[in-house]
C-alpha cells in the first residue's frame, strides 16, 4: 500500500538510473544523495579513472572497491520489488472489462484500462486511491497507438497535416477537414511518412554521435598520451637534476682534491725552505759563538779566516740573486674564480626547457628514428588529422656540429606530408619539424648517419659449410626475415643475419649444387639446379634467374645456349627464349644474370661482350646500357646485376661494383679498390636505410656488405 501511494507521486523515470536510462539494478548512493546502478558506476570509474556525479558533478574519491560498501537506497528497492510485482502479475484484461489493462490500484487490487480508470476516480470512495501506470508491451503499446483516443474500439484511419489530428471513421472533425479540402492522408501513409523522417533525424543523429563518440576516444587516447608525456618529462628533469648535481659535486670534489695537491706541494716547499734556513743559521750561531771565543787571540788567526770564508759561502748563498728568484718564484697563494659561463648558463638554458608537441601532426613511426648513408637522400612522411593544408610545417636539419640548415616541406594532399633530407656528414643528426612554435609529435627525428664504402665482410664460407667445401661462393639474395642466404657450388645454403653472425645451415636435396638463387615473394626458393628438371633436353648451363611475380615468367640466363629462356614457373611450360648466340647489338654471348625492372623490361648481363643489354615486355631489343670497358663507367665481364629500391642498376663486373640510373648513365662506383673485390658474382639489396647491398665475392670466397 506504502509503496502504491509513494508512486503516485512519482515519475516512472525516477526509477530509471541517469547513465544507462534503464531501470535501476542494485542501486548505490552516492554522498551527494544521487542513485545510480553498481554497474554503470564502476564502468564509470573504470572509463575516466575517477567518478564525478553526472547530475551534480560533484567529485567523489572512490575506487572501484568502495563502490560495492555504498549504501543501498532501500526506499528504490522497495518500489522496484513492487513495481516488478504488479507487473508481472498483470492479466491480460482490465478487471471491469475485455480492455487491456493499463492502471493498477494499490488499494482495490485491480488492474484497469483507461477507460475504468475514469470510472474509478469518480466514485467518492474510490478517488483517492493511488493509481499506478503500468508498463505496456510493444504489442500492446501499439494497439492503443492505433485506437481513436474518442472512440475507444475504432481504430485511427485518417491524418490531417493542416489540423495536424488523427481520426477514425466516425470523427466529425475529419468531415470538416474533407469540406474544408484540407490534404486529409490515410494514416498509413501519414505514419509511413513520419517514420521516413524520424528515421532521417535518427541517422543523421547517429551520426552526429558517432563523430561526437570519435572526437571524445580522440580527447581520451590525447589525455591518456599527455599523462604519459607528462611523466616522462616529469622523470627526465629529476633525472637530469640528479645527474647535473652529480656532476657538480664530483667537478667541486676536483677542484678540492686539486687544492688539495697545491697545499702539499706548498707545504713540502715550505718545510724545505725552513729545513735550510735553520741549517745556515745554525752555521752562523756557531761561527759567532766561535769568534766570541777566540776574541783577543791573534794566534787563530787562521781559524778565523776558515769562519770567514764559510760565512762568504753562506752570504752568497742567502743574499744571491739566485735565493730570492727561487723565493719569489714559490711564492704562491690559492685563489678560486667562480665560474660565470654556469651561472649565464643557468639563466638561459638552464638544465633544459620545456616545449609543447602539436599533437594535430605525427611521424610515421617507422621515420621516428633512421638509418641512411652519408650522402643519401631520404624522406620523412608526417601525417594530418586535418585533410587541407591549413598550417604549413617547418622542417630543418641539425647536423652533430649543431649548425641547422632549412628543408623543404611537400604538402602531398588528403593530410599528408613529405619531407626530403640528405646529410653529407657522419654522425647523429637531427631533424626537427615545428607547426608554428611547437614540435609536431614524433620530433625530433634522430637520424644515423653511416659511412658510405665498405662496412662488413663475412669471412672464408667453407668454414661454416659441411658439403663440398671446396666450391665457392657464387650468389646472395635477401630471405624475408631479413637475414642473408648464400650458395656456394653445395647443398648448403648458408644464412647469416645483416650483422655477419651465422644463423643456420640450410641442406637441400642430396646431389644438389646451388648456384644461382631467386626468392620468390611467398617465401619459395627458386635455383638454377632446380629448374633442370623442368628444362630438361633445353637448358644447357642455366645461371642468373629471376621471375616477374605478376605474369609468373621464369626468366633463365643459359651460359652455354648464350640465350634466355622463358618458362611458366608454376607448371613449367616453356614460353619461349630471348636473345641469340653473338656479338652483334641485341646478340647475347655467355648471360650470367638477369633482373626485371619495374616496368617489366629485362635486363641482362652479356659476360663474353663485355656489356650489359635491355629488352622490353615483347622481348624486343630495346638497347645496350652499359657498354664496354675497364674504366670506371663501363663494364669488364659482368657478373651480376640487380635493381634497388629507387630503380637504379647495380652491376658487378671484374674487380669493381658499379651504380648506374635506370637509363644506364654512370652514377659511381660503390667500392675502392683495396676493398679486395676479386670477381664478385651475386648481389643482392639488403636495406633501402641506409642503402645497403651484400656482394658474393666469388675468388676470395667471402661476402661483402657496402653502403652506397
Amino acid at each position: 500500500m506504502a509503496a502504491g501511494k509513494a508512486l503516485q507521486f512519482l515519475d516512472k523515470k525516477d526509477l530509471e538510473c541517469a547513465i544507462c536510462l534503464r531501470r535501476f539494478t542494485e542501486p548505490k548512493t552516492l554522498k551527494c544523495l544521487h542513485s545510480y546502478c553498481l554497474h554503470c558506476l564502476e564502468t564509470l570509474i573504470k572509463t575516466h579513472d575517477k567518478l564525478r556525479c553526472p547530475k551534480c558533478n560533484q567529485h567523489h574519491e572512490l575506487k572501484k572497491d568502495d563502490l560495492k560498501k555504498l549504501t543501498s537506497n532501500k526506499m528504490i528497492n522497495y518500489l522496484l520489488e513492487y513495481v516488478e510485482k504488479i507487473e508481472s502479475e498483470k492479466p491480460t484484461i482490465c478487471s471491469s472489462c475485455d480492455n487491456p489493462p493499463k492502471y493498477h490500484c494499490s488499494e482495490c487490487l485491480l488492474y484497469l484500462c483507461a477507460e475504468c480508470s475514469k470510472h474509478h476516480k469518480i466514485i467518492p470512495a474510490l478517488k483517492d486511491h493511488p493509481l499506478y501506470t503500468l508498463d505496456e508491451n510493444e504489442e500492446g503499446a501499439k494497439d492503443e497507438q492505433n485506437k481513436c483516443p474518442t472512440h475507444w474500439n475504432n481504430v485511427l484511419e485518417f491524418y490531417c497535416p493542416t489540423c495536424k489530428k488523427t481520426a477514425c471513421k466516425k470523427c466529425e472533425h475529419v468531415l470538416r477537414c474533407y469540406q474544408n479540402k484540407h490534404n486529409v492522408t490515410p494514416m498509413k501513409t501519414a505514419v509511413d511518412e513520419f517514420n521516413k523522417n524520424a528515421t532521417e533525424v535518427t541517422n543523421i543523429a547517429q551520426g552526429i554521435k558517432t563523430k561526437l563518440k570519435g572526437t571524445l576516444d580522440s580527447i581520451t587516447s590525447d589525455r591518456s598520451d599527455f599523462e604519459y608525456h607528462l611523466k616522462l618529462c616529469r622523470t627526465a628533469i629529476e633525472v637530469k637534476e640528479k645527474t647535473l648535481i652529480k656532476e657538480v659535486q664530483e667537478k667541486s670534489k676536483q677542484l678540492m682534491s686539486d687544492l688539495e695537491k697545491i697545499y702539499q706541494e706548498k707545504k713540502a716547499d715550505i718545510d724545505c725552505q725552513v729545513k735550510d734556513i735553520d741549517s745556515k743559521l745554525t752555521k752562523v750561531n756557531n761561527v759567532m759563538a766561535s769568534i766570541n771565543k777566540m776574541m783577543n787571540k791573534p794566534q787563530e788567526t787562521e781559524t778565523l779566516g776558515s769562519h770567514r770564508k764559510t760565512m762568504n759561502t753562506v752570504r752568497a748563498k742567502v743574499l744571491g740573486i739566485d735565493s730570492h728568484q727561487s723565493f719569489n718564484k714559490k711564492n704562491i697563494t690559492p685563489n678560486f674564480i667562480p665560474s660565470t659561463h654556469l651561472k649565464e648558463f643557468i639563466k638561459t638554458e638552464g638544465i633544459g626547457k620545456i616545449v609543447t608537441v602539436d599533437g594535430m601532426y605525427t611521424v610515421a613511426k617507422n621515420d621516428e628514428a633512421i638509418t641512411v648513408a652519408k650522402g643519401q637522400q631520404f624522406v620523412v612522411t608526417v601525417s594530418s588529422l586535418s585533410e587541407s593544408d591549413t598550417c604549413k610545417l617547418a622542417a630543418t636539419l641539425s647536423n652533430p656540429s649543431h649548425e641547422e640548415t632549412a628543408t623543404d616541406v611537400e604538402y602531398q594532399g588528403n593530410g599528408e606530408y613529405k619531407i626530403a633530407g640528405k646529410c653529407n656528414v657522419e654522425g647523429d643528426w637531427q631533424m626537427k619539424i615545428i607547426a608554428g612554435e611547437a614540435h609536431i609529435k614524433g620530433s625530433p627525428v634522430n637520424i644515423k648517419v653511416e659511412a658510405l664504402g665498405l662496412i662488413n665482410t663475412i669471412g672464408n664460407i667453407s668454414d661454416y659449410k659441411e658439403n663440398h667445401k671446396t666450391g665457392k661462393v657464387t650468389d646472395v639474395v635477401l630471405d624475408i626475415d631479413g637475414c642473408i642466404l648464400i650458395s656456394s657450388y653445395s647443398k648448403d645454403i648458408l644464412k647469416f643475419n645483416q650483422s655477419g653472425s651465422f644463423v643456420a645451415r640450410i641442406e637441400m636435396p642430396q646431389d644438389v649444387q646451388v648456384n644461382r638463387m631467386h626468392l620468390m615473394g611467398d617465401g619459395h626458393m627458386v635455383y638454377s639446379e632446380e629448374i633442370r628438371s623442368f628444362g630438361k633436353g633445353i637448358l644447357k648451363y642455366p645461371d642468373g634467374l629471376t621471375v616477374n611475380k605478376e605474369t609468373r615468367v621464369l626468366y633463365v640466363g643459359d651460359r652455354e645456349a648464350h640465350c634466355v629462356f622463358k618458362f611458366n614457373v608454376d607448371d613449367g611450360r616453356l614460353l619461349g627464349k630471348i636473345g641469340s648466340e653473338g656479338s652483334e647489338v641485341g646478340q647475347i654471348k655467355n648471360p650470367e644474370d638477369v633482373t626485371l625492372t619495374k616496368e617489366g623490361h629485362l635486363i641482362v648481363t652479356n659476360w663474353k661482350n663485355n656489356r650489359i643489354q635491355m629488352f622490353d615486355a615483347n622481348d624486343t631489343f630495346m638497347r645496350i646500357l652499359v657498354g664496354s670497358g675497364k674504366e670506371d663507367g663501363k663494364v669488364w665481364g659482368p657478373h651480376g646485376v640487380i635493381i634497388d629500391m629507387d630503380g637504379n642498376i647495380l652491376v658487378s663486373s671484374g674487380h669493381k661494383l658499379q651504380l648506374f640510373d635506370k637509363n644506364g648513365v654512370f652514377i659511381k662506383r660503390i667500392d675502392h679498390k683495396d676493398d679486395g673485390l676479386d670477381t664478385p658474382t651475386g648481389i643482392t639489396v639488403i636495406s633501402n636505410r641506409p642503402r645497403r647491398v651484400a656482394v658474393a665475392n666469388h675468388k676470395a670466397n667471402n661476402v661483402k656488405f657496402f653502403n652506397y
